[in-house]
């Protein structure tokens, strides 16, 4: 420090240069929205088109499932078979090689193929949890004079190509309306003529844009390969393909098809406020900077937009970017008002300007020092890593408070300022080095940490583990070197005024105090078993933060399997048109595809913090219940969720997940314990489903058409043939599309059969088929058709079915909570099956012991630094007193706030614990600094309270004060930041563990010193006692 003080001028050039590369650092890192870390899991999706869960389950995913049993580091498999799509998603130890799991992953899936169905060929791709899946980086609606189709070739070609080439941009997609293609519409009843099946046609054109190797021909020391085929450069050409021969004669495809130019079908509708759009969606690279690439990506998007035909209207729909913009102007309107309140809080006690200048100083090179950090090990800075630096101005600047208090006090008695800056600083070294390390502390056991709070809080723990750091830099290098030039040489000595009658008064109660140890406990555990009481009937357990906050209004429609696009948008524009009559200001975004739709409705801050939401919501569920045989839901703004599966109102508050390899054992276990749960007059609903997420996949039913073997053998009926025609019957198309390259573009052929859109399904088996003979028999003859019920999915976990049961209580929450885990807790089940109440939105067991281990390591650690910084196993047991005082106010401020206490809150108690200690550390470390120097026990505790209450009071009032923002602003609006939990922790625990440290530390201080030394006289008796006994 000497050669700090001796150097003012070079220390501040040092630090002047520190600030500058922070502010570099600063512009030049990548600011997320939420955490982008990478997962060691892997998902494998397979697509089946419309085939039911249970076949896709047996035939895809249980074979892909025994294929990723065979990959070492496999922690945990979970996997869904839904209507036509299996997705498995596979969880790695945490020191899994993943680029040798892929490998070994890709190898087995190579293996597995042959044990597939045909045309299923599964694919792997990174897993990204829900609550990653943030939405797209940039997305526009594109609207204008132009009808649907047109208006996308006219942007598709442009914005693809023109936006693909900004820096930082991974994809552009240009989705809605559909590409042009060649359409070859066959004639049913001229195939018939020339008894020709719709099979004939699309080989013959597949066979003609083929491209066929005629041989190899060596020639020197060059091999060439010659390969032979026949291109179509135009309709015609295609008309005049040969099909077959009728005799002597060729049967060409414009004899048998219409063939025209069309466009093909529209598998997705998307329009704003009714409005029909072009979506323009553009994702970026990992690792990118999102404000700069949004920024060079509208750029790019305005110069493109001058070549395009004016009146076209691009909107934006999501925009990570602004997202981002809004929190940051949140952060920074908050280190404005925290950095003010900080200046206030230190001149009102300093009574000083440029020394108080001086201590806030700290905050900011502290900040940049942390931010040089962040940038030089690629740190994720997100909103909750930039909360947490706001959050920690309060702390940053106790140290810098700290070592000038003292410093200021060495003055003030008469030292002179050099000499006040050297000794000042050297006698709070050890409490200050101790306070910052007990709160870093706290961080140890977050690199241990896995899944979701890994993600969350480890590159928080490294952020105000640094900051705290840097702070400790400072206050012990430029605090102490400014402080002579700072200080006036006038010296105190003026008739004790009001604030030392006050310490007089303050030093009379607390050795009164100090009398009655047992009442002062018996007071203190009143208090923490009353509010940890308070706390449990009140307080509920949050789930993860969401990223977005936004309200809106959702429904979702979900139509039959086979259902065309045109009939699900007929059912979401009731709703559309009922939204679009109102009269206030909204935006309805819907998107619709041929089985299910959906509409999102947002409003503006003004209507969504009315009633209007509340009360269109219900309109809502009233033109929801008029729909009979599909499933509509209605959810937002509320718990009550809608969905005519369920009935109007139901919300399922309580959920059971089974586990088990029997799925029909399975599903007795929940039957009887669903006719148990009904049996109680508070039990409203009840529910058992298959799926995971409950609701979201809800039951469906199928049609089943059942091929009758012995009779396809007597008729003599090609299977092969049987499958195309059915292909053809039902979906209208059949085989992958050739395409050709007709008026310089590169166009699919799609040929078709025209009566497959109105096929019904229960006349299908009228229809005619030919078998080997040449003999027509109708389908019927060979197939039966039903109806079964199917579940929306299957999913299975460690290759274990899932059952959820769920239902919805009357009364309380709390008693529902009550009921719950007694009704779990009554579960018995037989061997190899399992049940838990685990939600992947709220902290799972498992989480909960990571989080419970991580708050005993932090308090372990914290013993150790102070038993070795203070060579005493006793005095660390004093300080750690403030942990419990602490969380009385947590109790407290969680159920004045009505706040849930989620995940967040959970790492506040832990940051606390090393938050509280610091003031300890500075009351105990000065009261045995006065016990050296010949005071009396009971004098120095009571002196040396007083003396430590100044620099106390300072910092915790600056702490507090400082985080008073982080609640205030957005608490209007009923709207939680990520960063609120962190902030109600500390305010509510730091405020109570100030107040009752003043008292508890001291009073017990004096009680446990009596303890030492009656210990200390009870050994030596002993001792000496054995050493009489001995001779």
């Amino acid at each position: 420090m000497k050669l700090f003080i001796d150097r003012p001028v070079a220390t501040a050039m040092a630090f002047l240069a520190l600030l500058a590369l922070g502010v570099y650092s600063f512009r030049n890192t990548p600011i997320e929205l939420a955490p982008k870390e990478s997962f060691p899991m892997l998902d494998i999706v397979a697509a089946w088109p419309g085939v039911p869960p249970e076949v896709v389950q047996t035939q895809v995913t249980a074979p892909l499932e025994e294929a990723c049993a065979r990959i070492k580091g496999v922690s945990k498999t979970t996997s869904t078979s839904q209507i036509g799509l299996s997705r498995i998603t596979l969880e790695f130890d945490p020191g899994a090689n993943m680029e040798f799991a892929q490998l070994a992953l890709r190898e087995e899936l190579v293996k597995t193929r042959p044990l597939l169905p045909p045309l299923v060929r599964p694919y792997l791709q990174p897993y990204v949890p829900e609550d990653f899946r943030v939405r797209p980086f940039l997305e526009y609606t594109i609207s204008g004079g132009f009808g649907l189709q047109e208006l996308q070739e006219l942007v598709k070609e442009k914005l693809e190509i023109g936006l693909g080439s900004v820096r930082g941009v991974s994809g552009v997609e240009v989705a809605g309306g559909s590409e042009p293609e060649v359409r070859v519409v066959l004639d049913e009843d001229r195939l018939k003529a020339l008894s020709l099946h719709p099979y004939t046609v699309n080989a013959a054109i597949g066979a003609r844009l083929g491209t066929y190797p005629t041989g190899r021909v060596r020639r020197g020391g060059r091999e060439f390969l010659f390969k032979f085929s026949d291109r179509i450069d135009s309709l015609d050409e295609l008309r005049e393909t040969v099909v077959a021969h009728s005799g002597a004669n060729p049967v060409l495809v414009g004899d048998v098809a219409r063939v025209e130019l069309a466009y093909a079908e529209i598998r997705q509708l998307h329009r704003i406020n009714g409005q029909p759009t072009v979506s323009l969606t553009v994702s970026k690279e990992r690792g990118g900077n999102t404000l700069r690439v949004a920024r060079d990506v509208k750029r790019k998007l305005e110069e493109i937009r001058g070549e395009l035909p004016p009146g076209l209207v691009f909107k934006s729909v999501d925009d990570e970017s602004a997202e981002i913009r809004r929190n940051l102007d949140d952060l920074y309107l908050l280190a404005g008002l925290i950095t003010a309140i900080v200046f206030v809080m230190v001149f009102a006690v300093l009574r000083r300007f440029k020394p108080s200048l001086l201590i806030l100083s700290s905050i900011a090179f502290s900040i940049v020092i942390t931010f040089n950090l962040i940038y030089a090990f690629k740190i994720s800075l997100n909103m909750l890593t930039l909360g947490a630096l706001a959050l920690g101005f309060g702390m940053f600047v106790d140290n810098s408070i700290v070592v000038f208090e003292n410093i200021l006090r060495l003055r003030e008695r008469g030292l002179e300022p050099r000499e006040a800056a050297l000794r000042g600083p050297r006698e709070v070294f050890v409490a200050v080095l101790a306070s910052t390390l007990t709160t870093m502390a706290v961080f140890f056991s977050f690199p241990f940490f896995q899944g979701k709070l890994k993600i969350y809080y480890l590159p928080l723990a490294l952020v105000i583990g640094s900051a705290m750091a840097a702070s400790l830099l400072v206050s012990f290098s430029l605090i102490p070197a400014l402080s002579p030039r700072l200080l006036d040489r006038r010296r105190g000595g003026a008739a004790p005024g009001p604030g030392e009658k006050r310490d007089s008064r303050f030093e009379k109660a607390l050795a009164a105090l100090t009398r009655h140890p047992v009442e002062v406990l018996l007071v203190v555990a009143a208090l923490l078993f009353g509010s940890y009481r308070w706390f449990r009937a009140e307080v509920t357990l949050g789930r993860w933060y969401s990223w977005y906050s936004k309200e809106y209004l959702y429904v979702r429609v979900g139509m039959p399997p086979g259902t065309d696009i045109a009939r699900t948008d007929e059912t979401i524009r009731a709703f559309e048109d009922a939204v679009m009559a109102q009269g206030f200001e909204k935006e309805m975004n819907v998107r619709v595809m041929p089985e299910n739709a959906q509409a999102l409705i947002g409003f503006p801050p003004a209507v969504e913090r009315s009633y209007v939401p509340y009360a269109l919501k219900e309109e809502l569920i009233q033109l929801a219940t008029k729909f009979a045989g599909i499933d509509v839901s209605v959810s937002g703004f509320d718990p009550q969720y809608y969905s005519s599966s369920m009935g109007a109102g139901t919300y399922y508050g309580s959920r059971i997940k089974f586990f088990g390899y029997s799925l029909k054992k399975l599903k007795e276990i929940t039957a009887d314990l669903e006719r148990t749960l009904r049996r109680n007059p508070r039990i409203k609903e009840v529910r058992t489903v298959s799926s995971r997420l409950g609701w979201w996949r809800g039951d469906t039913v199928e049609d089943i058409l059942k091929i009758d073997k012995a009779a396809l053998k007597r008729f003599d009926v090609d299977p092969a043939y049987l499958y195309f025609s059915l292909q053809t019957l039902i979906q209208g198309t059949f085989g992958q599309p050739a395409r050709i390259r007709t008026e310089g573009r590169d166009i699919a052929v799609s040929v078709k059969s025209p009566g497959a859109e109105t096929v019904d399904m229960r006349a299908l088996g009228e229809t005619l088929l030919r078998t080997r003979g040449g003999e027509y028999l109708r389908l019927g003859e060979i197939a039966a058709f039903s109806e079964a019920s199917i579940p929306g999915s299957i999913d299975r976990e460690d290759q274990r079915f899932q059952q959820t049961i769920m239902w919805e209580f009357r009364g309380p929450s709390k008693a529902e909570e009550r009921y719950r885990k007694a009704v779990f807790e009554s579960l018995h089940l037989p061997p190899g099956f399992s049940a838990t109440l685990d939600e992947s939105w709220l902290v799972t067991e498992e989480e909960q012991k990571q989080i419970e281990f991580a708050l005993g390591a932090a308090l372990v650690v914290i013993f150790m630094i102070l038993a070795a910084l203070f060579e005493s196993f006793v005095t660390p047991f004093l300080v750690l007193l403030a942990v419990p005082l602490s969380l009385i106010g947590v109790f407290a401020a969680f159920v004045l706030a009505e706040a849930p206490f989620d995940p967040t809150a959970y790492i506040g108690v832990i940051l606390l614990a090393g938050i509280v200690v610091n003031n300890a550390i500075l009351l105990v470390d000065h009261i045995g600094a006065l016990r050296r120097k010949g005071l009396g026990l009971r004098e120095a505790a009571v002196r040396g309270t007083r003396d430590r209450v100044r620099p106390i009071v300072m910092t915790t009032a600056t702490t507090v004060l400082g985080m008073l923002p982080l609640l205030l602003i957005g608490a209007e609006a009923n709207k939680r930041q990520i960063w609120s939990s962190l902030a109600l922790c500390t305010v509510g625990g730091l405020t109570t563990s100030t107040l009752l440290i003043l008292v508890v530390v001291p009073v017990l201080y004096v009680h446990a010193d009596g303890l030492g030394e009656w210990g200390k006289e009870r050994a030596r008796e002993a001792r000496a006692l054995f050493g009489r006994t001995k001779t």
